[in-house]
Parts: structure tokens; C-alpha cells; sequence
């Protein structure tokens, strides 16, 4: 049968409410996890014929210990020869199979020929292509020794340091790897220290290990820290350690995003259950969290964020975008927000107590100490009393009051009172709406130093709204609220770019500023970098990289994340076709309010793909999503109406909603109705 397929929606924005010498070795462990995980260690650091590296044995030493802490069962290859690589990764092979969760971390020299990684042994030869080619191994033999595993595939590849022998003749790459491209780079997950064209550093002063080596064992030890969460921790802190100067790179698509490298944690299979709901209110707590103190002045609410994360108690989505706040808090001149005494501020250690409370989710105690805080005047304490008001977090929820608190604080001095009374003002909630009075709001704090606000003055301007439209204007705020570490701000300078207005237009920019954005934590730029992927126009074509994104945004809650890898999975684009996973990730997405997860998991339910066919139930799925707008559901509507599959066929009712999708542009609509004599 014939049926509409998936629209894909444009991401919203968040202006329209108030802004919230080879030696084998094995180590033994207990019983109970024996083979079921398993790792493999490779470091080479004494090359025979090409420069030797200082740290991939210190940085092996520390992965090992870190892994053997964690329940793995690890093998070591300490500078082994070529044979003695293949023969170890063939050993590994084996004993991955069957297991719940098998990494392979490789250190050392690599290089990147003509788009192919080769992992570079003790013995290997760079007296030109031919020779090293044939003398290293290509790192898609790591990929195929892991598949295997069950619920984790996953490789660690710190091996982006400076080529030993980029010539011409080597094809001109100087710098970094490629990205996996063979037929094991979707179902393994490849960790990269470094992004393509990045070189990985040592670490500076002599340190023992390299900030990826840091980082990636500091994640891992995370309590109750899960792999999809891993990527992002490990991204933001190489990044702060580098100032900026190297971003690890992920690849592939993880065949359970919830298990958790804590051995007694909670998450130890694909299929349980808990493990999930773990994830969604350590996710749920996040939000909260971020949303109590994303427009603050004070660099400890960033502190405490980053403390809560490293303590487990919630998933740290925002990491890379608190820790640039801090470093932008702390730079701004005398007379901004954030000054030197704020810790002087009358009630700030009650701020700081409660602050804490409700990072625990102990709400009642927040209230307590905020309440007795903001009765001295701390204007922080009055704006998370706001906050509270309004999302119904510790408080009835109750707008008058939030906006009551809001403009408390803002009178009080605190920026994201400034913010969220300007937003009150703008859109009427809990005062009259006045556009005039928001933006002269919004512009006090941006002159103060406030990056949101600086960000929401960009929207006023693109907007029209209390002042004259002006694209110029907004691109140039958006700028100064990127320059001040503001992190929606990125996304929005690079749809500017995209879409070429305010800015000349300019693809490439535009995804340079989606990267940025993604990697700290902007799901719709996760979302946005994933588009560019599949659509192939400003960066070269990569569809797996794009379900990486997809993913990593579905893993943070991004219902259109969710219901674009579905997409993925159901048409088999990038990915091995999967209905059954294509049903789980549209199902998701429909439970979030999606419009295209309810239309995708009804074709699937009317056609029996991946799950029971039921046409009855595909109608009330495509009802849901036409209701939400989906034109492509309305058509769908019509089809199933005209062939009386799970409704009473008729003729009018299809007709109807064939009329009512094509209103909504569905342009196949229009042919149905051309088929039917029907204007």
C-alpha cells in the first residue's frame, strides 16, 4: 500500500516562553563477570623505523587500571610487531563473542591514507605508501573483533598524533584520522581522541597521561555513568584541559545506550528495563537543574552543576556549555553581574545550601533556605524561587508568582531575573504584555554583561518585537552572545548562516557553528549536524555519522532525534534495516509528543513491519499525528479510509483528509484527489 512518508520539522526555538617487549597479560576477576566484559589493550610506544611516542604506555597503564576497576577482563599487547597485533585481535575476537560489553584501546602512532586509518605496529615501515600500508593494519580490523558483543561494542582510538611520515607520497595528510567507513562503523561505536584534521596532545609540562586519557578514565568512573552519557563528558573536558584546541569524535550507533560502565549500577542488560527509567530522571533532574541556574552570574551554580554530574545524580548534558560560562563569568570587567564579593552577598550561603538541595531533588529544603535567603534580598535566591513557581518544582505552580519573583530579583540586580522579567513582559505572562517594556529589559541586562540576554535581544530584533526588525542587528547580538558563552546562541548564529540572513550565506559556517553547538550539549543542533550529514551539501555526505548524531540527541530526549533515527532504521539509509528498532525509537518519540514518531510507528503498525500489524491501531497513530499537524498523516488518513482498513471504508472520508493534507502541502494529496475526480 501506498503511504506517506516522514516529514522532517525544522527545530524550535526557545523564544516563545520564559527560558528554563610484547607481554600477553590477563587479569583475572570475580566470577560474576568473568566474559562478560572483556577488553583489549594495545600500546605502542618503541617503534623500530619510525619516531617512538612517550605516552600511549602511560595512557595504556591508566585505561587498564581504570577498566579492571570496572569489573573488564583485560588482555595487554605492549608494542607487538604486525603479526603479533592480528594474531592478539584475532584471540580477542573470540572472547568478545557472547559478551555484554568488549572495548579495544589502541595507543599509538596511526595514519590516515587516501580515507583508510592504519594503525602503525612496532615494526612498522614508512619509507613510502606501499611499504606502511603493508606493514601496519587497518583499523577496521578492531571494528570486526567486537562484533560479537551484545550490548557494547566500542573502540577507543588514541591514535590521532602527528603522522611520523606525512609526505605527497603518502596522499599530503598531515594531521589526524579519518572517520570509520567500513562495514562494521554503525554497529561499533569508534571513540576518537581527536576530530578529523585534529592532532591529539600529550598533555602540557610533562604531564603522565594525555587529557584524552584523562578525561576518557574520569568518565568512566563516573558513578552510574552510562555510554551515551560518556561522549559528551569526555568531550567537555578535553576540550576545557585543551582550551579549545582538540575535540575527541565519536562514531556509530550504540546498541544499548543505557548500560553503565558501573559495575554495580543498575544497568547491566539491552533489556532491562530500570536501567532506562534510571536514565530518564537522572536526565529529568538535569533539565531541572540546568534550568535553575543556566542564566546565573554566580560561576559556583556552573561548579555545582559540573559537581553534581562528577557525584552521579544527573546526566551533565550541559557540562561543555557550564564550564564556558564559567570561563566567560570570570573574564567579565568590574561592573558586570558577576563581581568578586558575590560570596559577600546577604543570604548566599543559604543560596548555596539550597542550591545543593535541589540538585538532590530535596525541593522542600530548597524552598526553605531560598525563601529565608530572598527575605534578605539576595535577588539569585528570589529567581529560583521564580523558577520554582513556574516549572512547579518545589512550589505550586503558579505564573503570577514567577513573574513576582522574576521582577524581585531583576530589581535586585540578577541577570536571569532581568531575563525571565523581560520574557514575563514580552509575552504577557503573569503582568500585561508589553513588547517595549521586555526589550528595554533585555537590553539593561545584555549591557551588563548577561550572554542570554545579549541572546534574546537577537531574537527581539529578528522578531520585530519592541523594537524595529532589524537581521543585521540580531546577527550581530547573537555574535556577542556567543563571544560571552551563551549556548543556544550558537545554533541560532549558525541557522542565521545557513539560511543567509542578517550574514552572508554561508553552509560551511553554518555547520562549523552546529558542531560547536552539538558538542555541548544543543540536542536541535545535534539534530541540525545530523541533517547536514545526510543531505551532503556543506559537509561531504555521511549517513552514519549523521545516526550518530540522531542518536546522541535521542539519548538526551530530543523526540525529533528519536523519530530521524527512526527514519534511519526503517529505510535502511546508513544503517543495517531494522524495523523492530525503527518501531522502539518512533515509539519514543510519539511518547514525547512527536508528530513523527506517531506517523512512522503507524505505517509500521499498518503494514506489520517490526511490530504486530494493526490497522485499527495505525488509524488512532496517524489521528495523533494529523492532529499535531502532520500533512503526511492526514493523506494517510485518506488512504486507509479509502480502503477501509481499520475504519469503515468511505469514499468522503477520504476524500476529506486527502482535501485537508493537501491544504497542509502534501503534495502526493493532490494526486489522490486528481485520481479520484475530487477537487
Amino acid at each position: 500500500m501506498r503511504r506517506a512518508t516522514a516529514e522532517r520539522p525544522r527545530s524550535a526555538r526557545r523564544w516563545q516562553a520564559v527560558v528554563v617487549a610484547v607481554a600477553l597479560n590477563v587479569v583475572v576477576v570475580p566470577a560474576a563477570w568473568a566474559a562478560q566484559r572483556v577488553a583489549l589493550i594495545v600500546s605502542v610506544s618503541k617503534y623500530d623505523k619510525v619516531p617512538s611516542l612517550a605516552n600511549p604506555a602511560k595512557d595504556a597503564k591508566l585505561v587498564q587500571a581504570t577498566l579492571q576497576k570496572l569489573g573488564f577482563t583485560v588482555k595487554v599487547l605492549n608494542d607487538p610487531s604486525r603479526i603479533q597485533l592480528i594474531e592478539g585481535l584475532g584471540a580477542f575476537e573470540e572472547d568478545a563473542k557472547g559478551s555484554e560489553a568488549a572495548v579495544v584501546y589502541y595507543a599509538g602512532h596511526g595514519a590516515m591514507i587516501d580515507g583508510v586509518n592504519y594503525l602503525l605496529p612496532k615494526d612498522a615501515v614508512s619509507t613510502n605508501k606501499s611499504t606502511l600500508t603493508a606493514s601496519s593494519v587497518e583499523s577496521a580490523m578492531l571494528g570486526q573483533s567486537l562484533m560479537g558483543a551484545k550490548a557494547v561494542r566500542l573502540i577507543i582510538l588514541d591514535a590521532c598524533r602527528n603522522n611520523p611520515t606525512a609526505t605527497r607520497s603518502l596522499g599530503g595528510n598531515t594531521r589526524g584520522l579519518a572517520r570509520e567507513a567500513g562495514p562494521t562503523s554503525a554497529a561499533v561505536v569508534t571513540l576518537m581522541a581527536a576530530g578529523p584534521g585534529q592532532v591529539a596532545q600529550d598533555g602540557a609540562n610533562g604531564a603522565a597521561n594525555s587529557p584524552f586519557a584523562i578525561a576518557l578514565t574520569q568518565g568512566m568512573t563516573r558513578p552510574g555513568i552510562t555510554v551515551g552519557e560518556l561522549p559528551s563528558y569526555v568531550q567537555a573536558e578535553v576540550e576545557r584541559m585543551t582550551e579549545g584546541e582538540q575535540t575527541p569524535d565519536l562514531q556509530g550507533i550504540w546498541p544499548n545506550v543505557h548500560w553503565s560502565f558501573d559495575p554495580n549500577g543498575p544497568v547491566k542488560t539491552a533489556s532491562a528495563a530500570p536501567a532506562a527509567d534510571l536514565t530518564k530522571i537522572k536526565w529529568e533532574k538535569d533539565q531541572v537543574f540546568w534550568t535553575s541556574i543556566k542564566d546565573s552570574d554566580d560561576p559556583a551554580d556552573f561548579k555545582a552543576y559540573m559537581d553534581a554530574q562528577d557525584r552521579g545524580e544527573i546526566s551533565g548534558s550541559f557540562r561543555k556549555l557550564a564550564s564556558n560560562r564559567i570561563r566567560a563569568l570570570e573574564k567579565l570587567p568590574s561592573g558586570s553581574f558577576q563581581v568578586a564579593s558575590r560570596s559577600a552577598a546577604p543570604g548566599q550561603e543559604l543560596v548555596g545550601s539550597a542550591r545543593d538541595a535541589f540538585a538532590r531533588g530535596d525541593y522542600k529544603a530548597a524552598f526553605r533556605d531560598w525563601s529565608t535567603a530572598a527575605g534578605q534580598g539576595n535577588g539569585a535566591a528570589m529567581y529560583n524561587l521564580g523558577v520554582m513557581s513556574l516549572t512547579g518544582k518545589g512550589a505550586p505552580k503558579d505564573v503570577n508568582a514567577a513573574a513576582r519573583w522574576f521582577k524581585s530579583s531583576a530589581d535586585a540586580g540578577h541577570s536571569g531575573g532581568m531575563v525571565n522579567w523581560a520574557l514575563c513582559q514580552l509575552n504577557g505572562f503573569g503582568t500585561a504584555r508589553s513588547e517595549a517594556a521586555g526589550f528595554q529589559t533585555l537590553q539593561r541586562a545584555a549591557d551588563r554583561g548577561s550572554a542570554t540576554a545579549m541572546g534574546m535581544l537577537a531574537e527581539a530584533y529578528l522578531r520585530g518585537r519592541g523594537a524595529a526588525q532589524d537581521p543585521r542587528q540580531a546577527a550581530g547580538w547573537l555574535q556577542k552572545a556567543v563571544d560571552a558563552g551563551d549556548g543556544p546562541s550558537i545554533a541560532q548564529l549558525g541557522d542565521l548562516y545557513e539560511r543567509g540572513v542578517g550574514v552572508p550565506k554561508d553552509g560551511r559556517r553554518a555547520f562549523t557553528l552546529y558542531q560547536r553547538a552539538a558538542v555541548a550539549g544543543d540536542t536541535d543542533a545535534m539534530v541540525r549536524l545530523g541533517y547536514a550529514y545526510e543531505d551532503g551539501e556543506a559537509v561531504r555526505k555521511d549517513d552514519v555519522q549523521a545516526a550518530t548524531w540522531y542518536q546522541r540527541a535521542a539519548e538526551a530526549g530530543n523526540s525529533e532525534g528519536m523519530s530521524s533515527l527512526a527514519v534511519m532504521f526503517e529505510n535502511g539509509a546508513g544503517l543495517p534495516q531494522d524495523y523492530g528498532r525503527a518501531a522502539d525509537y518512533y515509539r519514543q518519540a510519539a511518547n514525547a509528543g512527536d508528530a513523527r514518531g506517531y506517523l512512522g510507528l503507524g505505517s509500521l503498525t499498518a503494514r506489520g513491519a517490526g511490530v504486530r500489524a494493526n490497522p485499527a491501531e495505525a488509524v488512532k497513530l496517524f489521528q495523533q499525528a494529523a492532529d499535531r499537524g502532520s500533512a503526511a498523516a492526514m493523506r494517510n488518513l485518506g488512504i486507509m479510509y479509502e480502503g477501509g482498513q481499520g475504519v469503515a471504508a468511505s469514499r468522503a472520508k477520504a476524500v476529506e483528509w486527502y482535501r485537508k493534507a493537501a491544504a497542509a502541502g502534501d503534495e502526493g494529496a493532490q494526486g489522490e484527489l486528481d485520481r479520484l475526480g475530487a477537487r
